[in-house]
């Protein structure tokens, strides 16, 4: 390994292993440094990004696991996945960030799978049970997105929702249900929000603009619910109004055009009723 870390498994150094057999590796930096990559032979390595990988001893290999140091003010972002899927964003390996940075993550099954949840270094994770959530980079993180085989005759629901709302029925994360299920949804707003739509995978939903719906369980689907901010509303005597910005600016205006309209005019006829006196 370079300056800033070593490489753990299987250790430093020479090993003689059977043609054929796959060794895992895992490089661990030091505290200020971060994994970049291994470099090499690296022609059979699982991952040349990823500190925990394996490589299959097809030949006599040397490799080198890379460290660098974490600049002032950043931190580092380590991400990787289980099989059967891959984290789509930011990617997989180590990625800087300035510290307080909330950095996207998506977590995208392969056929066949589904995502169980997120693992790790999850503490400012906003929701470790969805595949598409975010984390706030306030140190140096490494999160697995982990995966599970979908069992034969059932298929997965992952359900998620915009700011102003939630899934309560069944929930928000990932769901398996036989094929054929139907499966009642429910979207509740917060305060000040309403429901807009379904979006996703929804041909199978039976009314995308319900609030309270269901959904046929045909395949693996992801859905979400979304939610718009309320306008605000006028109160007349105990009851609310949405207010119309334009309904109640309107009148104002013609009256201060009407007045001054008149004012005019007053003035006019002042000045030729003076004119007539002083003939």
């Amino acid at each position: 390994s370079t300056a800033g870390g070593s490489v753990t498994t299987p250790g430093e150094g020479a090993f003689l292993y059977d043609d054929g057999t796959e060794v895992g590796l895992v490089a661990t930096p030091q505290s200020g440094y971060y994994f970049v990559n291994w470099t090499g032979d690296v022609g059979t390595i699982a991952d040349i990004n990823l500190p925990s990988t394996s490589i299959v001893m097809d030949g006599n290999y040397v490799i080198t696991a890379n460290f660098a140091e974490i600049p002032p003010g950043k931190f580092s972002l380590m991400a990787s996945s289980t099989a059967g899927g891959s984290v789509t964003t930011p990617g997989e390996g180590a990625f800087l960030y300035d510290a307080g940075t909330e950095v996207s993550l998506v977590a995208m099954p392969a056929s066949g799978y589904y995502f169980v949840n997120w693992t790790g270094d999850v503490g400012t994770i906003a929701d470790v049970g969805l595949p598409s959530t975010s984390i706030i980079m306030q140190g140096d993180y490494v999160v697995t997105a982990n995966f599970a085989e979908t069992p034969p005759g059932k298929f997965s629901l992952t359900t998620s929702s915009t700011a102003g709302g939630s899934v309560t029925t069944p929930g928000e994360g990932t769901f398996l249900y036989d094929a054929g299920t139907e499966v009642g949804l429910v979207a509740t707003p917060a305060s000040g929000y309403y429901f807009v739509n379904w979006t996703g995978d929804v041909g199978t939903i039976v009314n995308v603009n319900f609030a309270s719906t269901s959904i046929i369980m045909d395949d693996n689907y992801v859905i979400k619910a979304n939610f718009e901010q309320a306008p605000p509303t006028l109160v007349v005597g105990l009851t609310g109004h949405p207010v119309n910005k334009l309904a109640v600016v309107a009148p104002w205006v013609v009256i201060s055009l009407f007045v001054l309209g008149g004012g005019s005019l007053f003035v006019i006829r002042r000045r030729r009723e003076t004119a007539l006196l002083d003939r």
